[in-house]
């Protein structure tokens, strides 16, 4: 997307003013809970068991992402539980990992970059299993699903080869092909690995069952020392999934 097509921002890498960020907790009681940017889970917590949870900026710029955490089950081929995680070098946990990065994205880690929230966006984090985060992304009307997920192969944690590694996004419609494109160009520069592309997939719920676009994110393989300990470092790379959503989305 051409810069030109941008609404004013300030210089760049700019912060708008600080706003209250909210938070509503989907439960039946329907609890409200305020989170400011300062309010970011460590690396090591587990997801909460907790229904999914909306978030709302202080000014909308009318879309709505959905961001699905990490949740293996029967219905993606890993059977054994209800939201099994994949675990990586050092005792790595995918589904820790992905409810980490998925909190800096929405609110924010460092000053000078811009979150979903303070890009305008209200978002939905998923925290159930493959069909409960797409029918609650579908009930959402969310403008893009995203799932959040690092990636694993067969190898020791010591393999030091970067081509062998890298972000990889998936997609099955035009639409998720573009948004794919726009996250090989801005997310993936930042992960270790050299190999960063995009696949057609046919085969996953989550892009074939949303009514919105839906691009698969796999950050990068949690399989070697190299990834791992950049993944672990969400602070660093989040506001980039901000980034391609706006630019994918035409900065609304």
């Amino acid at each position: 997307m051409p810069t030109s097509l941008r609404p004013p921002r300030g210089p760049a890498g700019a912060t708008r003013p600080a706003a209250v960020l909210t938070a509503v907790l989907t439960t039946a009681a329907l609890v409200t809970a305020v989170f400011t940017t300062a309010a970011l889970v460590t690396v090591g917590l587990a997801p909460p068991a907790a229904a999914d949870v909306d978030y709302n900026p202080g000014t909308w710029n009318g879309k709505r992402v959905y961001l699905s955490q990490a949740c293996h089950d029967g219905n993606d081929g890993v059977p054994g539980g209800s939201c099994i995680t994949n675990h990586g070098c050092g005792g790595y946990s995918e589904n820790a990992q992905s409810y980490a990065t998925a909190l800096h994205a929405i609110n924010g880690a460092q000053e000078d970059r811009l979150s979903l929230l303070e890009r305008g966006y209200r978002v939905r984090r998923g925290t159930g299993t493959l069909n409960q985060n797409v029918n609650s992304s579908n009930n959402y009307g969310a403008d893009l699903h995203l799932p959040l997920h690092s990636n694993a192969r067969g190898e020791t944690c010591g393999n030091t080869t970067d081509r062998d590694h890298g972000t990889l996004m998936m997609y099955v419609s035009p639409a998720g092909r573009d948004c794919s494109d726009t996250f090989v160009r801005w997310f993936g520069p930042a992960s270790p690995g050299t190999n960063d592309v995009r696949a057609y997939r046919s085969n996953l719920g989550e892009l074939n069952n949303t009514t919105a676009v839906a691009c698969y994110l796999e950050m990068e393989f949690h399989t070697w020392n190299k990834g791992t300990n950049w993944l672990l470092g969400e602070e660093d790379y989040s506001w980039r999934i901000g980034k391609s959503v706006d630019e994918y989305l035409g900065y609304p």
